[in-house]
């Protein structure tokens, strides 16, 4: 992840600069959704979930917010068909878009058979692209014929250095020319033509990922101030590099145009480019889907059901806080037994924790479950908490300094007098998050490999029986009986 470009976006975000923005779209009675909200927190917003979970549907109701000009635009009836098979009724589409200093709200509905719209409508230049279904070019209707008759060329259209060489630095290789050609057989189909080391390469020879950034570059190169840009599945047809290079790229491009970026995607690589408030789950329940904000990469590209099939899930914010709830339960007579019932997911933040603990306490996940809050939280519905009233960071370094820190120095071999200098030296550091990695750094060990030491020899010196059993007692309440 940039950071750097990351919080400048983001101040930049918070401080107003962004004068056309989409903040939020409602969605009821399109394929499951009962009402629920989803709002966009950060110029480039990636909306991440299994097959059917909904992505595509917020991508479309997102794209049809503003009035269709000549140039751009979509109805909701470009992407809402009534068909044979369906037929779309008590449809209700809810908006809240900024202009300047204002925001307004307003619906566009279906109760029957007509969408009806509100009677002021609003512009904005927006710009489609469905990577995932951008077919190879002489697969596309119309191109067979290009590619048998075509014989010269009646015009090119380069595209400029600029959007060249962020095709080449995306793509990882060199290109020394890229245009369009238009063809004597239809000057319509234009061909997108690469120039290499070894000469030029037509859309019809080019690599699925060089055809479709191809043509993602000539239409960006073009996109006004203020626009919308929406992509489905934005990481098709590329490699992880790529992803990583294209999703960076979108942050930027956001910045200078003051563009606003959705897109869809299945990527942990996209995923872990953007910050946590850039991040939405949808997560299907039995009342449509759940939205839940910033969960992290690994979660949100994880199902819950996927290898293992444990009768119950908790949900903390890290690893290093599923570290230590597995040590505290492991520490429990019947602990074993619990764990081989159980999985530990690290979600993400703690507003990930509450939201999951919540949705599993209404019911509305596939799998009973609970959330673990670190012990510097407030107590939410459907959640436990992790001993102490601090960071897990901070609880088991101090009470282990407390106990003059046990019997570390043998689980580690490393002589007590240069251990116990390294822990308080590390402790010196206000980023507790960082102590685990500053002594693993001192004594040769990954910072996992630190916490686990440390976590277990904390239950084993410090963990209190009370504690435990009440621990325990809150998992054990979820388990089927």
């Amino acid at each position: 992840m940039n950071t750097g470009e990351i919080q400048r976006i983001r101040d930049q975000f918070q401080g107003g600069l962004w004068p056309q923005f989409l903040d939020r779209v409602d969605i009821k009675g399109l394929r499951g959704w009962q009402g629920q909200s989803v709002q966009f927190k950060f110029p480039v917003t990636a909306i991440v979930g299994e097959n059917g979970a909904g992505k595509s549907t917020v991508l479309k109701v997102a794209a049809s917010a503003y009035e269709r000009t000549k140039e751009t635009g979509y109805y909701p009836s470009d992407f809402f068909l009534d068909t044979h098979w369906d037929t779309l009724s008590e449809v209700e589409l809810g908006y809240a878009i900024k202009l300047g200093d204002n925001s307004v709200n307003f619906k566009i509905k279906k109760p029957t058979k007509r969408w009806s719209f509100p009677e002021k409508r609003y512009s904005r230049r927006i710009f489609w692209f469905d990577v995932a279904r951008t077919l190879p070019l002489d697969a596309t209707a119309g191109y067979a014929k290009v590619a048998r008759l075509a014989a010269g060329e009646i015009s090119t259209e380069a595209l400029s250095d600029e959007y060249r060489s962020k095709l080449s630095y995306i793509l990882g290789r060199e290109y020394q020319d890229a245009r369009f050609a238009a063809p004597d057989v239809n000057e319509k189909r234009t061909v997108g033509l690469l120039r290499r080391e070894f000469g030029e390469i037509s859309q019809f020879h080019q690599g699925a990922g060089e055809d479709t950034s191809l043509d993602l570059m000539r239409a960006l190169q073009a996109v006004p101030q203020n626009s919308l840009i929406i992509i489905d599945e934005v990481e098709a047809s590329l490699h992880p590099k790529a992803q990583r290079r294209l999703i960076n790229f979108f942050i930027e491009l956001s910045r200078l145009r003051r563009a606003q970026v959705i897109v869809s995607t299945h990527s942990p690589y996209i995923l872990e480019e953007l910050p946590p408030e850039a991040r939405v789950l949808l997560l299907p329940t039995s009342t449509g889907p759940s939205v839940v904000y910033g969960a992290s990469p690994e979660f949100s590209l994880t199902k819950l059901d996927d290898v293992s099939h444990p009768e119950a899930f908790l949900y903390v914010e890290d690893p290093f806080a599923e570290i230590w709830a597995r040590e505290i339960l492991a520490a429990h007579p019947e602990g074993g037994d619990l764990l081989s019932h159980i999985k530990i997911s690290p979600v993400g933040p703690s507003n990930v924790v509450a939201m999951m603990g919540k949705l599993a306490s209404e019911g509305r996940l596939p799998q009973p479950g609970l959330g673990i809050l670190d012990g510097d939280q407030e107590m939410k519905p459907g959640c436990a908490m992790l001993p102490g009233d601090k960071a897990p960071e901070r609880v088991v370094f101090e009470d282990l300094r407390q106990a003059n820190w046990g019997q570390l120095h043998e689980r580690f071999g490393i002589g007590a007098g240069s251990l116990h200098a390294y822990l308080e030296d590390a402790m010196l550091s206000a980023d507790f998050h960082s102590w685990p990695e500053r002594i693993g750094d001192k004594i040769l060990k990954s910072r996992t490999n630190v916490w686990e030491t440390m976590a277990t020899e904390w239950c084993r010196v410090c963990l209190k029986e009370d504690v435990r059993d009440a621990f325990a007692a809150s998992v054990k309440q979820i388990l089927p009986e």
